[in-house]
């Protein structure tokens, strides 16, 4: 069943969105994923990793309702 997640945009995905935040419905991260290179096709050349939760993900996984999402590109050091 999909659920209502809350993405937030960090740095060059927040560039390429135009949005610190938003809010999206699905079942997984594979589909939000596709949700979000479909809507902002600028995402697509960025290779961003997600966070659910503040957990980085190494694969896909279920959502849940109130579920957060960060999408995170590589960052530079400094």
């Amino acid at each position: 069943m999909a659920a209502e997640v809350r993405v937030l945009y960090f740095g060059e995905a927040q560039e390429a969105t135009g949005r610190s935040e938003e809010e999206f419905t699905a079942r997984d991260t594979a589909s939000l994923r596709n949700q979000l290179i479909s809507r902002y096709p600028d995402l697509n050349r960025i290779p961003f990793r997600m966070a659910l939760n503040r957990t980085l993900l190494k694969g896909d996984s279920e959502l849940k309702k109130n579920d957060i999402i960060a999408i995170l590109p590589p960052f530079q050091g400094g």
